[in-house]
């Protein structure tokens, strides 16, 4: 862990990057014995920083799309309860219009 305190801290792109050197590195045998190790544990804090960056944008990503469900419904309630207003205004101009026409008739139903 000394290592990784000491180097600035990669973009997810400059450590998978490092990560595809090494790996050529020691696939294509460029390297000595002694080499490999420390090659292997860069190679180690590379993935364990990768994973740690995923993980972290995965949740940023879950809290965004958590985020505009809620807008989203937020907003679906609204518009139904805009509706609803809308129906209750229509059901009292009929309940006027009723009483309107009770009032003319004599309060006597026409039939």
């Amino acid at each position: 862990m000394r290592v990784a305190a000491s180097r600035k801290m990669p973009t997810y792109a400059e450590a998978s990057a490092e990560l595809e050197q090494i790996l050529e590195k020691i696939e294509a045998g460029e390297v000595d014995v002694d080499e490999v190790v420390s090659l292997v544990r860069r190679g180690a804090e590379l993935i364990r920083f990768c994973r740690e960056r995923l993980d972290a944008a995965r949740l940023e990503v879950g809290k965004v799309v958590a985020d505009l469900d809620a807008l989203e419904k937020e907003a679906a309630c609204e518009d139904a309860g805009a509706e609803d207003d809308e129906d209750e205004e229509e059901s009292e101009d009929d309940s006027e219009d009723d009483a309107e026409a009770a009032d003319t008739a004599g309060g006597k139903l026409p039939f």
